[in-house]
């Protein structure tokens, strides 16, 4: 098998969960790290170098994108750096997996994947959840009817990670804030499972002192379920937060049975509950699904970009790009009913 060669543009803590992911996936190598920080690429390349002996530090961007021997480039920077990152390498023909949230908002990713379109280059966001062994279970249980026609869904996601006044997610100009950094999970989830964008949404705000998103209730409405003498709302109830942790799960209700995900955003199992005839509730699980978790879960969607451009593909099925563009405008709707700008948008 050729080796697929991957760099890396960014040197944080994403950036390396992705480089640990690589050494789970056969075929896949650490070609080179690329920060514009002096120094910060070779304290990487060095960290990795027993498992990737050949990996190549540079201290620019530009110079990896000259690398006729990269294959693929994770950008893993800032939010606010996605844009200018990604167009560098989509530029030199590179194909790209973007960290989420894919870009501050839908103008600069309608210039991403305008670019990507006329460079015909592969562009992908790095929605890891999406690909994960659990993820695609979900999938295949309501696309095969388990449970029916999803009536509602209900997700809880915090973390806290407002521990410092220099943490990234706090500073404003850095594109910080629960929505972007945490709120992409779910909102993407609910694309995923409802395969549409919200007809209608509500949220209640509460934000820090540096004028980002501490936290965040939405209810959204997707459609209707057309009854004999009624119509069932299709609805979603998600709870964010940035200052607390909450307990990470995905409860999916159908028509036919429930679906219960744990720690949805990093899967490590689900179980499918069908609706008891002889009761008001549900029945023991039908089914569970606990594959072994392999740490750290960034080489399914790694494999998703060897594969597909392995084969030429220009982008991903599971993660379309058209999809990509209609989450962020969904973002960008919540924020404006929040009245949140980055300093980067004035």
């Amino acid at each position: 098998m050729k080796e697929f060669r991957f760099g890396i543009a960014g040197a944080g803590v994403i950036a390396h969960m992705f480089a640990d992911g690589l050494a789970a996936l056969p075929g896949a190598v650490l070609a080179g790290v690329a920060s514009n920080t002096p120094g910060r690429a070779e304290s990487f390349a060095n960290e990795y170098r027993h498992l990737y002996p050949e990996a190549v530090a540079y201290d620019s961007y530009e110079a990896m994108a000259q690398n006729p021997d990269i294959d693929a480039v994770y950008v893993a920077n800032l939010n606010p750096q996605h844009k200018d990152a990604a167009i560098l390498f989509l530029t030199h023909k590179k194909p790209v997996i973007c960290e989420k949230p894919f870009a501050l908002n839908a103008k600069e990713t309608r210039e991403m994947i305008k670019c990507a379109k006329d460079n015909d280059t592969f562009l992908m966001e790095a929605m890891w959840t999406r690909f994960q062994p659990v993820t695609r279970k979900v999938m295949e249980w309501i696309e095969s009817g388990k449970i029916g026609d999803i009536v509602s869904v209900r997700s809880e996601f915090g973390m806290e990670l407002m521990t410092s006044a220099d943490r990234r997610v706090v500073a404003i100009e850095k594109g910080g804030g629960a929505l972007l950094d945490l709120g992409i999970y779910p909102i993407s989830y609910l694309s995923m499972l409802f395969k549409q964008t919200p007809s209608a949404f509500r949220t209640l705000v509460s934000k820090a002192v540096t004028g980002v998103d501490a936290s965040f209730e939405a209810i959204f409405q997707y459609g209707e379920l057309e009854r004999t003498f009624s119509k069932i709302p299709q609805t979603a109830h998600i709870t964010v937060a940035m200052d607390r942790s909450l307990s990470k799960s995905m409860k999916i209700t159908g028509t036919k049975g429930m679906i219960l995900v744990h720690h949805f955003w990093a899967a490590d199992s689900a179980s499918l509950n069908m609706l008891s005839p002889t009761s008001d509730g549900y029945d023991t699980p039908a089914e569970v699904y606990s594959p072994e978790w392999i740490p750290t879960g960034y080489q399914y969607e790694a494999k998703e970009v060897m594969d597909l451009v392995t084969k030429g593909k220009k982008e991903s099925s599971i993660m379309p790009l058209s999809e990509t563009l209609s989450l962020m405008e969904t973002l960008d709707a919540i924020r404006n009913e929040w009245g949140l700008v980055y300093p980067q948008e004035k």
